[in-house]
């Protein structure tokens, strides 16, 4: 009794920890520029892609604070990215999805200052799973 009772006792933590070992904590993807925006982009400008938690109240325009950001100094369009756990902003907090990933590109590479920056979401995937490395965003939104 005893060795069965071990025996399931290995069997459900081997069970629960290869959940973990399939699964891909990264979100993804490609950084584009709209046709026409190319006169936006300065050597001093800084592309921003971060991510919110997804809810069934929030979405990529609402007040929440992001959960993990990447900071890319003079970007190359089109730019690769990938968000992970590393990229959280309070040391310890989960990455989980889904969530909302925003691209905004600075020309001051100030991450607040939205005076001619340029923003965008991937229109498909405007709530992204953990595990999606596909999503396509298009900066194509002129901040004021």
């Amino acid at each position: 009794m005893r060795s069965l009772l071990a025996i399931s006792f290995i069997a459900l933590t081997l069970a629960s920890s290869s959940v973990y070992a399939f699964t891909d904590p990264k979100v993804g993807g490609l950084v584009t520029l709209k046709k026409g925006l190319e006169k936006k982009i300065v050597k001093t400008g800084v592309l921003y892609i971060f991510a919110k938690q997804a809810g069934p109240d929030s979405g990529p325009n609402d007040r929440t604070p992001p959960v993990a950001v990447i900071r890319i100094e003079n970007p190359q369009f089109p730019q690769a990215f990938v968000l992970t756990q590393k990229n959280v902003m309070i040391p310890g907090a989960a990455f989980k999805g889904p969530l909302h990933v925003i691209a905004r590109y600075s020309p001051t590479g100030d991450a607040l200052n939205k005076s001619g920056a340029v923003e965008g979401v991937d229109p498909k995937h405007v709530s992204a799973d953990l595990g999606n490395k596909n999503l396509n965003i298009e900066l194509n939104i002129e901040l004021k």
